[in-house]
């Protein structure tokens, strides 16, 4: 990179209030320069135009900066940092300087620099960022702001429908989910628990029922059919307990469930085998004393300790279905939790994602709509903040461009007003006097029409003299016989003052129409005063157009 020698280390400071500004191409070759950026680099206008730019690039600014510069400008962003210049001889000066893409019909075509005059602090500041620039070969940049540029106002509506659809599949996934465990819960409860509540309660029924049976026929002693009906009854019910007690067998249970069980159905084995069957069989022989032994002391301790085992073995399905309810409803309970807990999730992210794209993107909006009308009251003193990301930070970026502009076109319509008011001073100066003159000269020629017109009569009357001499010589020489040459001579003194006269006259005609011509450019001259004085309040209208941004 090209370094531009010799310095001689003294700051020319840059005057308050103005601004220097230069635009170059795209290649950063200068097109243009103002007034106050000629005198302060020293340059003057012809060197400047054409060169490129690194011209008062001054050696102490690291080339990373203007690297970071190019690449700022080359994304359509405005760049601004506080920069060292080089004057010509040698000088430096310091600007706060905003670079910023011009543009037409939306491609770049080239650039534009607006400086002003850097605060010590700022320049401070700028010494020791070029000195961590120069040591790490790199711009500090803020940091943590790399993901923030991701965050767009069409990425966040994108976001925000993807998190709300996700929420909603989340949602319904856990709505069904939990309707289904919920279900299948209480499918298993009912079948792996009530099921069997219900078999053996039904077993323990029917043993209940086949001893009354045997009891109703021992109190009435019955014979023949109603013997054979309490037998039947007692045939029924007993296949009906064995079939509920397949059912119950195939059913999945624990170890402990299992042995319960067993000792029940082998209790209820003794109870048929060694209660019931003697019992029936001594009825059926009508030996109902026999039958009566066996209902007491066989049956019913035989019952009673069947019914214990039946007892022991609901008291643990009851037990371990209460157990299972609880599970099944601190299952529900979670899924509750979880859905609260999601629901509530869900809706402080949508809260803090809604205040976060609120801060991102309402509230730089609205600054740039305070942005816009403090521009439209004509203040363009105020800074816009460019920092932003997204498209509310491209609103920001095309209101500070618009503003430095503005600024930029107020500052040229001022010189130029200034050079119209100017240069109408020296032309209303010009015509006061060459309307001076005009009226002198009007004078003259009239002063000379005047003095010829008399002059031109004078001759008229001299020819007429010289005729009459004419006639009297002739006449004189006829009586004395020697006027001839008299009469001659005063015909040719006539004959030169008719002419003269007569050119006289031609010249008096002349200088009328020279008269009238100076006329003619004194009522130019007085329209060229009118539309000065009319272009001189066009300038003043100008003023006060830049006084309503000021």
């Amino acid at each position: 990179m090209k370094k531009n020698f010799p310095v001689t280390g003294q700051e020319k400071t840059v005057q308050e209030g103005i601004r220097l500004v230069s635009r170059t191409d795209t290649k950063g070759i200068i097109t243009f320069a103002n007034d106050n950026f000629v005198a302060q680099s020293g340059f003057t206008r012809d060197e400047l135009l054409g060169s490129s730019h690194n011209i008062v690039r001054h050696p102490d600014v690291p080339p990373i900066v203007f690297e970071d510069m190019w690449e700022t400008l080359k994304k359509g962003l405005p760049w601004r940092g506080v920069v060292k210049n080089r004057c010509k001889d040698g000088d430096h000066y310091w600007v706060d300087a905003h670079v910023v893409p011009v543009r037409k019909n939306g491609e770049t075509i080239g650039y534009m620099s607006v400086r002003t005059a850097a605060s010590r602090d700022d320049i401070a500041k700028a010494e020791a960022l070029y000195a961590e620039a120069a040591r790490t070969g790199q711009v500090p940049r803020q940091s943590g702001a790399s993901w923030r540029r991701f965050m767009t106002v069409r990425n966040g509506a994108a976001l925000g429908i993807v998190f709300v659809t996700l929420m909603m599949i989340a949602g319904g996934i856990l709505g069904i989910t939990g309707l289904t465990l919920s279900s299948k819960a209480m499918s298993g409860l009912y079948h792996e628990e009530m099921a069997p509540v219900q078999a053996i309660g039904r077993i323990n029924f029917l043993m209940a029922d086949n001893r009354a049976q045997v009891a109703l026929s021992l109190r009435e002693e019955a014979t023949g059919e109603r013997v054979r009906g309490y037998m039947a009854a007692l045939e029924r019910n007993k296949r009906e307990i064995d079939a509920l007690w397949r059912d119950y067998i195939k059913l999945p249970h624990g170890e402990r469930e299992r042995t319960l069980a067993e000792g029940y159905w082998q209790a209820r084995n003794r109870y048929v085998e060694s209660g019931l069957m003697p019992a029936r069989a001594a009825l059926e022989k009508g030996d109902f004393a026999a039958a009566g032994t066996a209902m007491s002391e066989r049956v019913n301790p035989l019952y009673d300790d069947a019914n214990r085992q039946a007892a022991a073995l609901l008291e643990f399905l009851s037990t371990k279905a209460e157990a299972n309810f609880r599970a099944v409803a601190d299952r529900n309970q979670l899924i509750i939790v979880v859905a609260i807990v999601g629901i509530t999730a869900g809706c402080l992210i949508v809260l803090f994602a809604g205040i976060y794209f609120f801060r991102a993107t309402v509230v730089p909006l609205q600054s740039a709509v305070v942005a816009l009308e403090r521009i439209a009251e004509g203040n363009l003193s105020g800074e816009a903040d460019t920092s932003g990301f997204g498209e509310p930070g491209r609103v920001m970026t095309g209101v500070a461009i618009m503003q430095l502009h503005l600024k930029v076109m107020m500052d040229e319509i001022r010189v130029s007003s200034g050079s119209i008011r100017e240069q109408c001073q020296r032309l209303n100066t010009t015509m006061m006097n060459l309307a001076e003159h005009s009226e002198e000269q009007h004078d003259r020629v009239y002063q000379t029409v005047d003095a010829a017109s008399l002059s031109a009569e004078g001759l008229g009357r001299l020819a007429d003299e010289a005729e009459r001499m004419m006639l009297m010589s002739e006449q004189v020489g006829g009586v004395a016989g020697d006027g001839g040459e008299m009469a001659k001579m005063a015909q040719e003194l006539a004959a030169a003052v008719r002419i003269e006269a007569f050119s006289l006259g031609d010249t008096v005609g002349q200088m009328n129409q020279v008269a009238m011509l100076i006329v003619e450019n004194r009522g130019e001259v007085q329209g060229a005063w009118a539309a000065s004085q009319r272009l001189e309040k066009t300038a003043q209208e100008l003023d006060k157009l830049v006084k309503y941004f000021d």
